[in-house]
C-alpha cells in the first residue's frame, strides 16, 4: 500500500496486536474500525502511536486534495468529521470503512477526546439548542406504564409523544 498523499511505500507496524500503517510524513491508515483503538488517549496504544508520530518530520501537503484510499486504489475517500466537535475532518474509505489520518490529526483527536460525562453533556446541550429528541425503546416493549397527571392528560405534545411511542411499539 502507498501513501495517498505522497505515493511513497506505507511501512506496515504493528502497536500492541493492531496493524496499522505508517507514512514517513506522519499519515497513518487504519483498517476497519482501527482507529477506535487509538482515540482514546488514556489507551497505552494511542500513547504509544501519538509519541512515534511525534518524532517524524512533518511534510507540506495539500490537504483539501481529494485523495484515494490505500486499500482500495480506485475509491475516492470522503472527508467527514471525526467526532461531534467538528474539530477534526478524516477521510473515510467508503467501501472499506478504512481511515487516514494526515500528519496531527490523531494528536488533534486525542485534544478534542469526550469522556462519557463530556458526551452526555453534549448530548443534552444539542437537543436543547437543536430540538433533537432522542426516543429510547425500553426493553420490555409489551408493557406501558405511564403515569399521567391531570395537566398532562391535556398536554398535546404529551398526546403526540404517546402516539409516537405506541406506533413505535407496533412495528
Amino acid at each position: 500500500m502507498y501513501c495517498p498523499r505522497t505515493k511513497v511505500a506505507l511501512e506496515e507496524t504493528t502497536i500492541g496486536d493492531i496493524k496499522v500503517y505508517l507514512s514517513p510524513t506522519g499519515g497513518v491508515f487504519f483498517d476497519n474500525r482501527q482507529i477506535f483503538h487509538f482515540s482514546d488517549p488514556r489507551l497505552k496504544p494511542a500513547q504509544v502511536l501519538v509519541a512515534h508520530l511525534q518524532t517524524l518530520p512533518p511534510e507540506s501537503i495539500d490537504l483539501k486534495k481529494r485523495i484515494h484510499c490505500p486499500k482500495c486504489p480506485d475509491v475516492v475517500m470522503m472527508r467527514r468529521f471525526f467526532t461531534p466537535l467538528k474539530v477534526v475532518e478524516i477521510d473515510e474509505c467508503p467501501n472499506c470503512a478504512a481511515i487516514w489520518l494526515d500528519n496531527g490529526e490523531l494528536e488533534k483527536i486525542h485534544e478534542n477526546h469526550l469522556t462519557p460525562k463530556e458526551r452526555e453533556m453534549l448530548r443534552i446541550d444539542m437537543a436543547n439548542n437543536n430540538g433533537y429528541i432522542q426516543v429510547k425503546i425500553p426493553k420490555r416493549r409489551h408493557h406501558i406504564h405511564v403515569e399521567k397527571s391531570a395537566a398532562d392528560e391535556n398536554s398535546n405534545l404529551q398526546k403526540l409523544a404517546e402516539l409516537a411511542y405506541l406506533s413505535l411499539l407496533n412495528e
